[in-house]
């Protein structure tokens, strides 16, 4: 079964919710732009390629679901 991403929510970090019903987050600082980017900027974004990505407009940011995934797995599953 493919999940995609379906939407984004902005709180203490970026909230990615999946088809599949898993919502997956990252921090800020995941990427330079994003961390730089004001709020406001953030909410410009639209899904890409059928929901395996994200394209923040204002701050011309593009991030994939495949590195978001890799980020998880190389950053947070190492510390447990």
């Amino acid at each position: 079964m493919n999940t995609s991403i379906s939407r984004l929510d902005f709180g203490d970090k970026i909230y990615i919710y999946l088809s599949s019903g898993d919502i997956l987050t990252i921090p800020f600082n995941y990427t330079k732009k994003i961390e730089n980017a004001k709020k406001e900027q953030l909410l410009s974004y639209r899904i890409i390629g059928g929901g395996v990505g994200v394209h923040f407009e204002l701050i011309d940011e593009d991030i994939s679901l495949d590195g978001i995934v890799h980020y998880k797995m190389t950053h947070e599953l190492k510390a447990s």
